[in-house]
């Protein structure tokens, strides 16, 4: 799959349900996939979910874990995506690349990674320390 598609879109989310709904728009969730969990929770418990558990609860593992696995593939190898997934990791007391990533899918990160996710895969050859979506990216986690 190409990774191209994440110019497209829109990451400004400015609360927890825009947050939530960009995640699923990166990760091209199947809202199949996750209505059928929903639906089998909702008998399990057998009464109505709040709207944001029910929000929480969209979320597709499947789609979410190809996405990651694929940009980490695309980007572990570049010397700036190795420093970010770094210093990323630390945040978490760890030195786990993998962890990095996550990290910065995270609600405070995850606009800032995106920008240099798109500007890496339009042109990964101009892709440098002086990015400033990388800068700012850095400057963000650091």
């Amino acid at each position: 799959m190409k990774l191209q598609y994440l110019s497209e879109i829109d990451t400004k989310y400015t609360d927890n349900k825009s947050y939530r709904q960009c995640l699923r728009n990166v990760f091209l969730m199947n809202p199949q996939s996750y209505n059928e969990k929903l639906d089998l929770l909702k008998q399990n418990i057998n009464e109505p979910l709040d709207a944001e558990t029910e929000d929480e609860m969209s979320y597709d593992e499947s789609s979410a874990s190809k996405i990651m696995d694929e940009i980490f593939m695309s980007t572990n190898n570049n010397v700036l995506f190795s420093n970010v997934y770094k210093v990323a990791a630390a945040k978490m007391l760890s030195e786990d690349f993998s962890i990095g990533l996550a990290v910065l899918f995270s609600y405070d990160y995850l606009n800032s990674f995106i920008l240099c996710l798109v500007d890496y895969f339009k042109s990964p050859l101009d892709f440098n320390k002086e990015n400033s979506n990388y800068i700012n990216l850095l400057k963000k986690i650091s």
